[in-house]
């Protein structure tokens, strides 16, 4: 999922639609599926392969898998299918038996050997968090769901062999509406260790604007989140900065602003935003074209809301907090993600893409005093005062007044976004 490949975005695809987009994805699925390819089949082949599986990834970002359903059944369904697939949760290993091993898992019981930086037992802190996962969600109740969580985390501790840390109860849930326990397990396992490594890694002091702490890799997203807004909506960061600066009275209001509102939408991948449906489609696209989308997928969801983060009384604590966070309309942000990544610097996007899994990337971007690419800030300074900023400001105004139309919409307003070639290459893992 992590390897580089390129996809188009144009403008009319902004009005293509599929009228039933589930159907359209289990066409490619399955036809991805039947393809038959081993270690003696010609490049044709191998490139044939290639070419289904960027038909399934595009249909998923341009079309959409649907709204997900509450699964009574706990089985795997077809968007548990497909993400398995994207993450690459194959059971190809002939030699590892899967059910053995999740039941080996199982059987070595409470997880207290492993403690978090609490001092206190996995298997404790994961009975502090488990009751009280995405309670209120129409589909995920954890009355009935709590005893798959705890197993799930506790075969989790054993298998990684490192301590629960919070907010893994809230990942957990969204492999639990579409998959069985076994399937829950091995894609979460996929999701934290193989997919996004550094977010789970502590870290010490390294420089003046370093803290020590946990979640190296949410910090460093929230760094990253920084300079996205910076290089495509300078105005906006410059206007949330003022604010902050002016509210709090702080000297860092970049740092402030980013730990105080963004930090908990890095941790758990978008899980903060309501409703859960709508979030879960964003996964579809976060497992298409890799983790880090989730990164630009929060700037697209500030810039829905621009009209009002804009105004120089905008109180931020009534907008921004987890409880006040607008409600997400998947397709929106989606269409912005598309829009906006066309615009980062190349540089920015290798720094998005790599942060999911270097640490030593991260390291540097959590020293809020340093630059890691200095051209990058100044850069996005020039640019905005010589670039014509009324793109991003007609998507505000529509999400404004209807926030399903943006989907729609961007292609008769922005239909000179593209490039001479009617196309514009979106960099993407």
């Amino acid at each position: 999922p992590n390897e580089l490949c390129s996809l188009i975005w144009r403008p009319e695809m902004a009005k293509e639609t599929v009228e039933n987009p589930s159907k359209e994805v289990k066409s490619r699925f399955d036809e991805l599926m039947e393809t038959k390819v081993t270690s003696g089949s010609s490049e044709e082949e191998k490139k044939e392969l290639e070419e289904k599986f960027l038909g399934l990834r595009r249909v998923i970002l341009f079309s959409g898998m649907g709204e997900p359903q509450r699964n009574p059944d706990g089985e795997t369904n077809f968007r548990g299918q497909v993400w398995k697939l994207l993450l690459g949760v194959l059971y190809q290993d002939k030699k590892k038996d899967p059910v053995e091993e999740y039941l080996k898992l199982l059987g070595l019981g409470k997880a207290t050997k492993y403690k978090t930086r609490s001092g206190e037992s996995s298997y404790k802190a994961i009975r502090h968090d488990s009751f009280r996962t995405l309670k209120g969600a129409k589909l995920f109740d954890i009355k009935t769901e709590e005893p798959k969580v705890i197993r799930v985390l506790n075969a989790y501790v054993h298998k990684a062999r490192k301590p629960y840390n919070q907010g893994m109860n809230t990942i957990l849930s969204p492999f639990l509406v579409c998959m069985n326990e076994m399937d829950a397990f091995y894609c979460f396992y996929t999701l934290l260790e193989k997919m996004t490594p550094t977010y789970w890694m502590g870290y010490k002091n390294k420089g003046p604007g370093t803290d020590q702490g946990f979640y190296l890799g949410a910090h460093a997203a929230c760094r990253l989140a920084d300079k996205v807004l910076q290089e495509v909506d300078y105005d906006l960061h410059e206007s949330l900065m003022n604010n902050v600066r002016k509210t709090f009275r702080t000297q860092s209001p970049r740092k402030f602003f980013h730990k105080l509102y963004t930090f908990r939408h890095m941790q758990v991948f978008s899980l903060v935003a309501k409703p859960m449906e709508e979030v879960m489609q964003l996964w579809d696209l976060f497992f298409a074209l890799g983790m880090h989308m989730h990164v630009v997928a929060y700037v697209a969801q500030l810039i829905l809301i621009r009209h009002l983060l804009m105004d120089e009384n905008a109180n931020l604590n009534n907008l921004l907090t987890q409880e006040a966070w607008p409600k997400v309309n998947a397709r929106a942000v989606t269409s912005v993600t598309t829009f906006v990544m066309p615009k980062l610097s190349e540089e920015l996007v290798e720094e998005l893409k790599n942060h999911v899994t270097d640490k030593e990337l991260c390291c540097k971007l959590v020293d809020w005093d340093s630059d890691t690419h200095p051209t990058i800030r100044g850069r996005a300074k020039s640019d905005a005062e010589t670039k014509d900023t009324s793109d991003i400001t007609k998507i505000s105004a529509v999400a404004g007044k209807e926030p399903g139309k943006v989907h729609r919409q961007l292609s008769a307003t922005f239909s000179g976004a593209a490039s001479e070639g009617g196309v514009n290459a979106c960099k993407m893992s």
